[in-house]
Order: C-alpha cells, then structure tokens, then sequence
C-alpha cells in the first residue's frame, strides 16, 4: 500500500534551527501571555504530597521556594528525610506517615487531608484515583502528572460538580508536551491555518558523554520496568487520514523511524518508535482536521535493532514462568526462556556461545549482530546469580538492567523533544514547523538541588508551577479533570520554566521547503528533472532535498549522496511530509490513492487527452496539486522544455527506421538510450550509408514542421549531422491550413508543431491510403488523443519497447509516437532541462511562492481551472 506511515531515515529526518522562519510578524509570539508574578499570592498554602520518588524533590524546592508548605506522605518517612533535609526552608516542609494499601487507610486520610489547600500525587498511577476520591471528599483540589485513566476520566462530573480542579498530564510526557504542541497548534488556528499532520516525539537519555553501548546509549532515569515493556504495547495512531494499528512485536521493526536534531550544536540522529494510543489527541488538542497523528518514543540510534531482538526472544515477557528464575544463573535463565519458547531445545546447562549462536540463528544473523553483543555487555550469558523472587522474563532483564545501566557518579542525563507540525493555510500555503526542547541535567542525583536530573525537573516542575497557579487564584473558575491545554494555563507555565535556572525552554523553527525526487514509474524513463548540480544550487540556497532511489535513473544515487541530499527508498514519497513538493518528469501510475502532495511533473491532462478527468480528480480527492511543467511560462513561453532532444531522438528514429524499411530489416524494437547525441548520430550516419552502398546510393528525403522551435531545431541538426538535408516548414508554410499533399512526398516526416486550438487536418487517412512516398512519420508532439490533433492517421501511442506502429502494411507507413523522446539521451537533456528549470524551482524557497510567483501561481490557477471544468468543484 501507498499510504503506510513513515518508514525510512529520510522521509522523516527533520533538522532543527535556531531561528525561525517568519511568513508573517506574529508567528509564534507570546502576546496575551498571563505570565506568574514574581511575589507570590501562595505564601502560607499548603499542600499534601503523596509520593516521594525520583521525580518529586524539584517540586518541593519549588513550591517551598515560593512560600508554600509541603507534607510528604510516605509509607516510611525517614526514607526520604534526606530528601526534605535538602530543603532551604525547613519550617515550609514536614512528613506524615502514610500507606495506601493498610486497612485504615481512608481513616488516615480523612486525618491528614483537611488541612491541605490542594492535594498531589505522585504515585504510581493505579493509586491516583483513591487520592483523588479522598480529595473529592474533603473538598481539595488535585494534580498529579499523569496520564487520565479511564478511572479518574469518571470522577470528573463529581469535580465539576463540587468546582473542584483536577489537573493531569502535567510533566514533561504527558506535560510539557502538550503546552508546547498547544501553544503552536492554537497560533496556526488564529492565523486561518489548519494541523494536517502533527508527530510528536520525547525522549529520556543519557547525555551524549555519559552513553553506554546497549541499544546505542540507554541509561536508568525511571522503571526499567516501564521502558521494557514499551515492546509488549499496541500503538495506535491515524496516518493520512487511515487509523493504524501496530502491534507491540512490531514497533521496533525496520525500517527504523528517525529525526535529526542539534544536540550541543550537533546534527544527532535518533530513533523513534510510536507510543500507546495518539488519535484521542486531536480531541484534546482540538485539531478535528488532522489528517495524520503520531506520538512516540526517542531512544538513541541502534536502540531499535536491540530492542526488537529483546522483544523476538521473549526476554521482555511479562507472564510468570512455570520456574522462578531466582538462584538461577542469568545464562541458565537464557537457556530456560529460549526452550520454552521453541522446540529446538538447548541442555539447560549450555555454554555462552551456545545459547548466543541460537538467539542469532533465531535472528537471522550471526553473534556479531549488535543486539547479540548488547545482551551480552548487560550480562545476559553471564554466570551471576539471579535474585530470589524472580518469576518473569521481564523481571530478569530490569535485574539486569538495574545493575549495568545506572548513572556514574558524575553522569547526566537529558530530555529530548520535538513536535512536528504540518501545517496548511488558507491560501494553499503550506510549511512544517518545529518546536524542540533539549534539556540537560545537572547531575545524577534527584534529591540535591545542584544535581538534579533533567527528568525530575521536568517531570516534576510544570505540575508545580501548575500548583502554584491555583494557590495564587490564577486559573479562575476552571473545573474537573483537565490537561494543561488551555492558553492561560500552558502560557503561564512555559513563560515560567523558562525562567529557571537552567532554563527549560522551546526552539519554534518553520523548516526549510523540502523538495522531493521521485523514482519515474514510466517504463524506460532515464531523465531527470534535477542533476546533482542544480540539487546542490538548492541545498546551498536553504532547501532540504531528499531523492529515491531509482534502477533507471541516468545519474547513480551516489552522486546526489556525494552532495548531501537525503536518500529514500524507490517510491517512498506517498508517506513524505503533507507540505513535501514531490518532484518528476512524467506522469504517475493510474493505480496511484488520493494525491494529498504538491505535484511537479508533466502530467499530461490539461488538453482534453482521453482520462484527462480521472488525473485531475486523483488530486482534487486528496487535496493535492499538480504544477504541469508544459504549462510553466513566462510571456507565453516555457521556461524550460525537453523540445530540442525530443526532436533530435526523433529525426534519429525516423531515419534509422526508414533505414531497416529499406534494407528489409526489422522494425525498431525494445530501445535503449545512448551514451551521447554523437553516439546517436553515429549509429543513424551507419545506417544510412549501408542503405546507400547496397540500393544504388539511395538517399532520404525529410521534411521537419515546426522548424524554427526548439524541438525542430533539434531535428533538423541531427539531419544535417547525418547528411541529410532536410525540407523546413513552420508557421509561414503552413498558415493556409491543410491537408498538404506535399507531406506525401518526403521519406521521412517528423512533426514538431505544439496546438492548442483545433485547425485542419495536415494529413487526414484518405490520403495515406493512396500514392505517396512517405514511409516514416515521427510525431514528436504525441497528442495522440487530443482533438486537436493534426495528424488523424493513428490512434494509439507507442512506447520505447514497440517504438513502431504500422498502419500500412502493403505500402509501408510507419508512425513512432513515443511520448518521452528525450529519454533516449537521457543525460544531455537532463542536465539542459534542469538547469533552465532550477531558476524558478528556487523560487520556491519562499513559502508563498505558490501563490505569489506568478509563473507558479499561473500553473495552479489552471490546474484549478480544470477541476472546475471537470466538474470537481
């Protein structure tokens, strides 16, 4: 299928910038931000905090910062006394005991809560929604940074009911995220504009210094619990306006998903995988035209080879052996998950090397496979002992994890981020834009101010920020269970962190104009609309270029490569970029979906030739367009053509042709292209002159019609180079109008004139049927089933495969009609034709090129034209 979701490096590699491009002067302001005051009105509020985790001390700093009174509750307060001992105001915190799971649990909450002012938890997410029935019940607001379970989506009415504020999904994933995404998505809406598409990608890892090799870099900031179990969960997201399933065996498949962001100044690839259900989020984010959606996992480049491994293996399995692997060695625990798993069984005691040849047999590969030597660096075929209690494969990996993967001493971690917006405006214009967040940590540890890692900062202070908010009457009325999504909210919060220090902060960017060159489906289509010199004139005037492999391609990949485009899989680009101007020479498959892009091509559709509705309503049902390149002009005439090198290849045709005719040879067949329009003259002289030395010096004759254009000049050169005079024709000879009983008189007659309007017939069939001479006629121009055609003689192309169409056996008249010449010196006409192109392709760096340019705007204002006279609109 055409429309899959993104598979390669290079349809999804977005770059970054500092500085952002502005099509007006609002984008992205801050105005109308309601930003926190820097006295707070929350001095002397107090809040009841439940959980004392990793993520939970920036908050206490925070909140106590600012005046506010903060009870940890814990199940065994003096574990985190070093956590509150930290804090600068000792008087603003104090520890309360406290176990959800005892039998007087609820006793002790209605004890402890009706002091708070607002209740948070921290907890693991199963217990959020028996807090927050305690806090329904004494009357309190509460937060927490979690994702909305199905459980606590229910209390909502009762909060709304009692005017009580429950703010979830307010970290960093769920959090920051949607504040920043928010922020964009609503400044696009005020402009008129509309989310197309929407990726959203978050990340926890080490720093680039601090990396270890398993997966390409992955250090403990949270559960490893959580992170091993991302390979066992379905993710759900829309792509192109289809929903798609993906199961959790599959998220790590290749072809790996990957973005390119600066990290420290530097282009740093990472991969990324689709995380849990994306498509409630164009509700939440109030996006009903979002055509595609995705929200996912950053991890380090290699990490998704290892992982898929860790997942095709069951070693991240979360169903309870029949065996508990404590007392085990971790190699013994190997051996056990791998026969009870396959029928090819291995001793229970086999050696290292046994169990690593099976993985990589099981793997298709060998032990040097990098998941292979992964599993082996975190200790999996080692003979240490595994802890007791250990009862599923999953539990053996965190063992592992937990103790090869944590943070040094002097290590850091960082959060990486970035939304992806594809955007469409009202006049047609389309952009990406980007807003990215790296963030590094101070250190390793969560509970001193100066070392806090980037995880618990931004896990843990928009929900404090948040807090604050409340505490101060800065979110008014607002009620129920709610995301950080309205203005008010998101502003102030992202105005706030971005005032910390260090700063937690955003880069907004509108990405450069991507153009995209397509594989040409057309059988035997060698040319190219753009040469690596006219893709490197882009890349140094800002374009982003991505070009697909292609077998037939007269240039080799290598070289566009060699200057720095990105390279895609043949036919990759129905899955690129909603706002990707997808560029080519000739027309697309008739199979091809809905067109959603923006198309460069000759589409061949625009003149009233036969399926000419069904072309134009391929774009018109996916909201694309195409800019024909035969109706690219300025003061009327192209700015660039294949004319010349179609009518070199067909004078070349045609005699060559008249040649087999003559020495009863057969007919042209199964074409191939030549290394040069000398090559091509070489052959065509050759010929001619074996006609010539065995019939009595026999000599064509030719007439060319349109000999004063382009593509005329093209046939009368490659006559004269082959020692052929030819008879020359144009708009003097011909104005009287036909039939012309001369064209009857010529051995070879090649047709050059371009119409537009429906005139007399030059030949007509009557009179190819009686006397003549003519034994070759080449229609360059091709219009086979236009009805201005003046050459009713045939009624079928023919291709480079069967380049010859008899329509008279008795009295030879051949017709070649192939409707890409130029493909037969590939090379030369691409290099011509491209670089008097690539002037106005430049223009399209500019966003509103499209509708501002008037060589541009002219081509899509007929294109529109057509849909009308369609009946498309």
């Amino acid at each position: 299928s055409l429309a899959k979701p993104p598979r390669t490096t290079q349809q999804r590699a977005h770059h970054t910038s500092d500085k952002l491009d502005k099509p007006n002067n609002n984008r992205l302001t801050n105005n109308n931000r309601l930003t926190i005051m820097p006295e707070s009105k929350a001095k002397g509020k107090k809040v009841l905090l439940f959980g004392v985790g990793l993520s939970t001390p920036p908050m206490i700093h925070y909140l106590t910062s600012h005046g506010i009174h903060v009870t940890a509750c814990a199940r065994n307060p003096s574990k985190i006394k070093k956590v509150l001992d930290e804090v600068k105001a000792q008087d603003l915190v104090s520890s309360e005991t406290f176990d959800l799971s005892s039998p007087d649990a609820e006793k002790r909450l209605d004890e402890i809560c009706p002091a708070a002012d607002i209740m948070v938890s921290m907890m693991p997410p199963p217990c959020h929604p028996k807090i927050a029935a305690a806090a329904l019940k004494h009357n309190k607001h509460f937060f927490t940074s979690s994702y909305v379970s199905d459980a606590m989506e229910k209390l909502s009415p009762e909060f709304e009911k009692k005017g009580l504020l429950s703010i979830n999904e307010c970290g960093v994933d769920p959090g920051l995220d949607h504040m920043s995404a928010k922020k964009v998505i609503d400044h696009v809406h005020s402009l008129g504009g509309k989310i197309i598409g929407f990726f959203s990608v978050c990340g926890g890892l080490p720093a680039p210094a601090n990396n270890n090799p398993f997966g390409g870099g992955y250090k403990i900031s949270w559960t490893p619990y959580g992170v091993l179990s991302a390979g066992t969960n379905n993710a759900i997201f829309k792509f192109q306006g289809a929903k798609v399933t993906k199961p959790g065996s599959e998220i790590y498949d290749p072809p790996e998903w990957k973005h390119v962001i600066k990290v420290d100044g530097k282009d740093t690839v990472f991969e990324w995988y689709p995380n849990r259900d994306s498509t409630p989020y164009i509700e939440h984010y109030g996006m009903p035209e979002c055509q595609s959606i995705i929200r996912g996992t950053y991890r380090n480049n290699g990490w998704c080879n290892t992982l898929r491994a860790v997942a095709l293996l069951g070693l991240n399995d979360k169903n309870p052996a029949k065996e508990e692997f404590g007392g085990k060695t971790y190699l013994e625990a190997a051996a056990y998950i791998w026969n009870q798993r396959n029928g090819d069984k291995v001793d229970a005691k086999a050696s290292a090397g046994d169990i690593k040849a099976k993985y990589a047999a099981f793997l298709k590969s060998d032990t040097n496979n990098k998941a292979i030597t992964d599993l082996e660096w975190v200790g999996m075929f080692s003979d240490n002992k595994i802890p007791d209690g250990t009862k599923a494969p999953i539990d053996v990996m965190c063992h592992l994890w937990t103790d090869k993967m944590q943070y040094g001493e002097d290590e850091k971690d960082m959060l990486v981020m970035q939304h992806i917006f594809e955007v469409e405006y009202k006049d047609g214009t389309r952009e990406e834009l980007t807003s990215t967040m790296v963030d590094f940590g101070l250190g390793k540890y969560a509970h001193i101010p100066s070392k806090f890692t980037s995880m618990a900062r931004t896990v843990s202070l928009p929900l404090a920020c948040a807090i604050r908010l409340k505490l101060e009457g800065r979110l008014g009325d607002k009620s129920g269970v709610v995301r950080p999504v309205d203005p008010e909210v998101y502003s102030a919060i992202l105005d706030e962190v971005a005032t910390m220090s260090p700063p937690i902060t955003f880069k907004e960017a509108a990405l450069p104009t991507h153009i995209w060159l397509r594989h040409e489906a057309k059988p035997g289509e060698e040319r190219t609309a753009l040469t690596p010199e006219t893709a490197k004139m882009l890349l140094d005037a800002g374009f982003r270029v991505t070009v697909e492999k292609s077998p037939t391609r007269c240039i080799p990949i290598e070289e566009y490569e060699k200057i720095g485009c990105k390279i895609a899989e043949k036919w990759s680009w129905p899955s690129a970029p909603h706002p990707t101007i997808i560029f080519g020479l000739k027309e697309l498959p008739e199979d091809v979906p809905p067109l959603i892009h923006r198309h460069i091509h000759f589409a061949h559709c625009f003149k009233g030739q036969g399926g000419w509705k069904d072309v134009v309503g391929k774009f018109h049902s996916g909201g694309g367009t195409i800019y024909d390149l035969e109706f690219l002009k300025v003061n009327g005439r192209r700015v660039a053509a294949f004319g010349k090198p179609a009518g070199m290849a067909g004078m070349a045709l045609g005699l060559l042709q008249w040649a087999m005719v003559k020495l009863g040879k057969p007919s042209l067949v199964d074409l191939s292209s030549w290394e040069s329009k000398e090559a091509m003259c070489e052959q065509v002289t050759k010929a001619l002159k074996e006609v010539e030395e065995t019939k009595g010096g026999l000599k064509p004759s030719a007439l060319i019609i349109g000999a004063l254009g382009r593509c005329g000049g093209g046939a009368v050169w490659v006559a004269e180079q082959c020692g052929v005079t030819p008879i020359k024709w144009d708009m003097a000879e011909t104005k009287g109008g036909g039939p012309f009983k001369q064209l009857l008189d010529v051995d070879v007659l090649v047709n050059c004139i371009y119409l537009t309007h429906k005139i007399p017939p030059f030949l007509t069939k009557d009179m190819v049927d009686g006397e003549r001479k003519l034994t070759v006629f080449v229609d360059v121009s091709c219009d086979t089933s236009n009805p201005n055609n003046p050459f009713p003689i045939y009624n079928q192309g023919t291709t480079l495969s069967a380049p010859i169409l008899r329509v008279d056996e008795k009295n030879v008249l051949d017709v070649i009609a192939v409707d890409h010449l130029p493909s037969l010196i590939p090379l030369e006409s691409s290099i011509n034709y491209s670089k008097d192109l690539i002037p106005y392709i430049k223009e399209l760096i500019s966003k509103d090129a499209f509708v501002k340019s008037a060589v541009w705007k002219d081509a899509g204002d007929l294109y529109h034209e057509k849909c009308k006279e369609a009946g498309l609109c």
